[in-house]
């Protein structure tokens, strides 16, 4: 190991027991260490004393419609230079995937189960989260124009990454020489 190297890793273990602790690792699987001792029992963190994971649930559920849909990609590129044709043949497996994507994680499923122009009860002081009123008026019962939509469950990868990290929605790809 170069000087230069050993004082980063040195300044980098100073100020961060993260790093320390993945440093003491490195150097115990190089064997210029002894393995560092496992913590007692008690002092072992659990679920329910490690922080909460630094990367905001908005962020992971882009990241996965951007690597299994490339919404992003879809989203981003000019589409003045298209056709309405290509940009159609374009999005339509972007949507699927998508909608693939917002089934497996999150379980979407109509608000009401009612068809679009049925009549259906709201009750007595509606939640305006739940019902939008369209026109005037303040009844108990309308026409449904749209169901609305609710998470059926919310299964977003945990984040295990680094901070510095957590707002990457894609890698950027580079291609080797």
């Amino acid at each position: 190991m170069s000087l230069g190297t050993a004082l980063k890793a040195f300044f980098a273990a100073l100020g961060n027991r993260e790093k320390s602790e993945r440093i003491e690792r490195a150097l115990a699987a190089a064997g210029v260490l002894e393995p560092p001792a496992e913590p007692p029992a008690a002092a072992k963190p659990t679920a329910s004393t490690l922080p909460p994971p630094k990367r905001d649930s908005a962020i992971t559920l882009l990241a996965a419609l951007q690597r299994e849909a490339r919404l992003i990609d879809l989203i981003r590129e000019d589409l003045n230079q298209y056709s309405d044709a290509q940009v159609g043949a374009a999005a339509r497996p972007c949507l699927l995937q998508c909608a693939a994507v917002l089934d497996r994680t999150l379980a979407i499923q109509p608000l009401l189960d009612a068809s679009e122009g049925e009549t259906v009860e709201v009750g007595q002081n509606p939640s305006p989260t739940r019902y939008q009123w369209i026109g005037e008026g303040t009844a108990t019962t309308g026409k449904l124009v749209h169901h609305g939509w609710r998470a059926g469950k919310v299964e977003l990868p945990t984040w295990t990454g680094d901070a510095e990290d957590a707002n990457v929605i894609a890698a950027a790809q580079v291609q080797a020489p």
